[in-house]
């Protein structure tokens, strides 16, 4: 249960949290007479503090005088304390959808949408794939290179393309390639991957099978790449902006640099802290919130972007507890409402 806290209290807790992000030090209740006009005195914030403290909202580190905001304080600050400036967007990002417009690859809009948020931001920018078990098959279609391959090309209406070389110990006619290419459009195209499960694809089988004299071992070969071409667990993530760890005093440990360098180099790891994040809006994790161990110590905020009203994908930012949450929210808003429209335009 969250405690109501009086003006006084508010204003205080709100102080000692933009004084942190600032300094990264503990707050002394002589720096926040000096800085911000509170109406009271030095010995009265001590009161305060101690109060707050005493609450779970701060926290005094070692023997230290000053005191820094616990999870349970930004968790106040970043609902009770920001709300009404949190879609406040910086006048430049009118501008960032008319930059990224001509891309039509759908990857590069994700990379440059990565690297945009972080350098809005100065932390580390998150942004996954959409997620092929939400989209739907658009095309399919299978292209001779040579006597004994093919090429089966897959597209999502994400954007989103496989492509996969299958080596042949027979040569497939023409007129058999014709007839496949026709028979998979009519019978996948359009259908959400999700459909497309083991049971369906076996049911194609069989009926291909019997219209078309094939070799069961060569449509083994093309079922066994389609089944494979978009796994549920593949999803890329996209970083932005890995450099600006090294910015933040919190690291400057190099054991928990290097912890956290790797943990941003493990693809399962990405998969796992970005999906942690469930729901449609913008979500907020804070410290111990977080339900990925490695990550404890540090804050997600984490929006979900569209394709046609359907919720694909998401896109956040990774930094520590003590990072600037109005700016960071208002552009991870902005950034995953512009990533909607630009993969949106690019899949048609």
């Amino acid at each position: 249960m969250v405690e109501e806290l009086d003006p006084r209290k508010k204003r205080i807790l709100r102080a000692i949290i933009q004084e942190h992000i600032i300094s990264a030090s503990p707050i002394g209740s002589r720096t926040l007479a000096k800085k911000y006009n509170l109406d009271v005195s030095p010995a009265t914030i001590r009161n305060e503090m101690a109060d707050l403290e005493d609450l779970g909202y701060l926290e005094q580190p070692h023997t230290s005088a000053g005191r820094i905001p616990s999870d349970k304080g930004y968790r106040y600050y970043v609902d009770e304390l920001i709300r009404d400036n949190s879609r406040k967007a910086p006048g430049m990002l009118n501008n960032i959808e008319d930059l990224y417009q001509d891309l039509q690859d759908v990857q590069d809009i994700i990379s440059g949408m990565a690297k945009m948020l972080s350098n809005m931001t100065h932390y580390t920018a998150m942004v996954s794939e959409p997620k092929s078990q939400v989209s739907r098959l658009s095309k399919v279609e299978i292209m001779q290179l040579a006597d004994n391959s093919l090429l089966l090309v897959l597209v999502t209406d994400a954007g989103m393309v496989n492509n996969k070389i299958i080596n042949l110990d027979q040569k497939l006619s023409a007129r058999k390639l014709s007839y496949i290419n026709r028979f998979l459009s009519e019978k996948l195209e359009s259908r959400l991957l999700a459909e497309l499960n083991h049971a369906y694809l076996n049911e194609l089988e069989k009926e291909l099978l019997t219209r078309l004299d094939l070799s069961f071992e060569l449509f083994k070969q093309f079922y066994n790449e389609f089944e494979g071409a978009f796994e549920p667990g593949g999803v890329k993530v996209y970083l932005g902006g890995t450099s600006y760890i090294l910015e933040q005093p919190e690291f400057n440990d190099l054991a928990r640099l290097k912890k956290m360098l790797k943990l941003l180099d493990q693809e399962e790891m990405l998969n796992k802290i970005i999906n942690s994040i469930s729901g449609s809006d913008l979500a907020i994790k804070i410290g111990q919130e977080n339900e990925v161990e490695d990550i404890r110590n540090c804050s997600l905020v984490v929006a979900t972007y569209y394709i046609s009203n359907r919720a694909v994908g998401k896109i956040g930012v990774i930094g520590p507890t003590r990072m600037e949450y109005p700016r960071v929210i208002s552009s991870v808003n902005v950034i995953s409402d512009i990533l909607s429209k630009l993969i949106s335009k690019a899949s048609g």
